[in-house]
């Protein structure tokens, strides 16, 4: 249950009522995802099933843009999605951000550096891998990463925004409320056949798993920002 503080009201009056109002709706909307699509007819669960997972892939027709931007995550696939972007010549630079701290060697080296480096490896050119010092936790912090470099690069218009595709719905709602209109956001799922991920999500445990949590951190994202 959600109990709202009655502090919380203070804010402007469209937020509150998205309070009061989130908790019903999103519960409709997980029952709906999780539990209706096992009682409709076999032909047709499959096309709700497909559906269910399809509404948290964005993907855009891509325009070459000035930055590629790789979220965390440990996803190789991220980075290998990523890197064949830039050399179609649709990205001038790479940036990669946030994601688990690895060890190595004496260090523990965030997932940015790992994937830079990876970026290296695969055959991109040094000055083109834009690398971070510290790792972003969570997707919200990825986005301000990006505000936080587009406020000091003046030369950057367009940005790719690459993750897993049952990702891009919840960050597409973040980068739109964190970094708004200041250029042009793009986004770019790792297509299937990389991606450790299944479009058939509910036939394979960390699909499903990624489904399920991906529609409980939309609503915390709504909730939260």
């Amino acid at each position: 249950m959600l109990i709202l503080h009655p502090l919380r009201c203070f804010n402007p009056l469209k937020k509150c009522f998205r309070h009061w109002f989130a908790l019903p709706a999103a519960s409709l909307l997980l029952f709906a995802v999780f539990f209706l699509p096992y009682k409709t007819s076999p032909p047709f669960r499959e096309t709700v099933l497909l559906a269910v997972g399809n509404f948290l892939i964005v993907q855009n027709e891509l325009e070459p843009a000035d930055l590629i931007h790789v979220l965390g995550g440990g996803d190789v696939g991220r980075v290998d999605h990523g890197v064949a972007l830039y050399k179609q010549g649709l990205g001038k630079q790479l940036f990669f951000t946030g994601g688990r701290v690895e060890p190595r060697g004496m260090f523990n080296l965030p997932d940015s550096f790992l994937s830079g480096d990876y970026a290296e490896l695969q055959g991109v050119s040094p000055e083109d891998i834009l690398l971070r010092g510290d790792a972003a936790a969570n997707t919200y912090e990825e986005a301000v990463t990006l505000r936080d470099l587009l406020d000091k690069e003046n030369a950057i218009h367009s940005v790719i925004i690459v993750s897993t595709p049952y990702h891009l719905q919840r960050a597409r709602w973040i980068f739109n409320k964190v970094v708004g209109n200041r250029v042009h956001l793009q986004y770019a799922p790792v297509p299937f056949a990389i991606s450790q991920y299944k479009q058939r999500w509910w036939e394979d445990k960390l699909s499903r798993a990624m489904v399920k949590y991906e529609y409980l951190k939309l609503l915390f994202y709504f909730l939260r920002y």
